[in-house]
């Protein structure tokens, strides 16, 4: 299995501060998001291999109630997925990231595409925005990054308007469990700690949290899964980021070959008799109004 086809940066030195799991640590935040190449490696497995219609962010975007005029701000934006749908919609974004890679990957596409958007270089806990300021606001699946969710939560109810709506999508509590079944049970093998899962930090089962800053929150679920077509499809989507989560990762990527075949045995009896791999990936999204 050549280890490179699923796991392009396994040389690259991360080395990790002593922190509670990597989700926050950020030197690996750094080398994850420096630049948009892992994480378009996940979004183009949603794209490719959703059961469902890959709706999600129109389906997600529906519950903002858009309209043109609107200032949205878009929390921890990554390179900037959902903004020509906001534009398209007459609204302007203030894209807000804390690795200087996503923003130039923001700003680059804004001008290639002439989107109304600002990008920024902030954190989810220090928001650079006025009270009050805001008419919508989004943050998507990076809750879970972010070390104080309280502060974070604060600050966007601080500078929405009264009436505002915010809109923090994430994952269910057992989406990809059967990935992380796998590389936990190999990592131990290994003799490797497996760390948590990143989305532990932060799933749909945390409506106490979220209601704790919008009171009148509903949680909305959207059901869906990978069907992958090939095991070495479901392996690639692992290996840019899952394969990670140990609490004794290596500076220099050496567990990446050592994973990869174990956690590979380990799935292939749960392929299909076509050879697919099917794995439970439901999402969904907090919605609240601002009173």
């Amino acid at each position: 299995m050549p280890v490179d086809e699923f796991y392009h940066d396994a040389r690259c030195k991360h080395t990790m501060s002593p922190m509670p799991g990597f989700a926050t640590d950020p030197t690996y935040l750094a080398y994850q998001y420096g630049t948009a190449e892992k994480l378009r490696i996940r979004q183009e497995a949603h794209e490719r291999y959703s059961e469902r219609p890959n709706d999600f962010f129109d389906w997600a975007l529906a519950f903002l109630d858009l309209h043109p005029g609107l200032l949205v701000t878009d929390i921890g934006c990554g390179p900037g997925a959902y903004h020509s749908r906001l534009s398209a919609n007459g609204c302007t974004v203030i894209a807000v990231d804390g690795s200087f890679g996503m923003v130039q990957e923001a700003r680059a596409q804004a001008t290639q595409q002439m989107l109304t958007v600002d990008p920024l270089q902030a954190n989810a806990e220090h928001l650079p925005l006025a009270d009050a300021s805001v008419d919508r606001l989004m943050a998507n699946h990076m809750l879970y990054h972010v070390p104080n969710q309280e502060a974070a939560l604060a600050e966007m109810r601080r500078v929405l308007k009264p009436g505002g709506v915010v809109m923090l999508a994430t994952n269910a509590a057992d989406a990809n469990a059967l990935l992380h079944t796998a590389h936990s049970a190999a990592a131990r093998e290994l003799g490797y700690t497996p760390s948590a899962r990143m989305t532990d930090r932060f799933h749909l089962g945390h409506l106490d949290l979220v209601r704790r800053f919008f009171p009148d929150v509903e949680v909305h679920v959207r059901p869906d899964a990978f069907l992958f077509p090939t095991l070495n499809a479901a392996l690639r989507y692992y290996a840019s980021a899952n394969i990670d989560a140990l609490d004794d990762l290596p500076a220099d990527g050496s567990h990446a070959p050592r994973l990869l075949p174990r956690v590979a045995e380990r799935l292939r009896p749960h392929l299909d008799a076509d050879g697919r791999l099917r794995v439970a990936k439901d999402a969904g999204c907090f919605v609240a109004r601002t009173r």
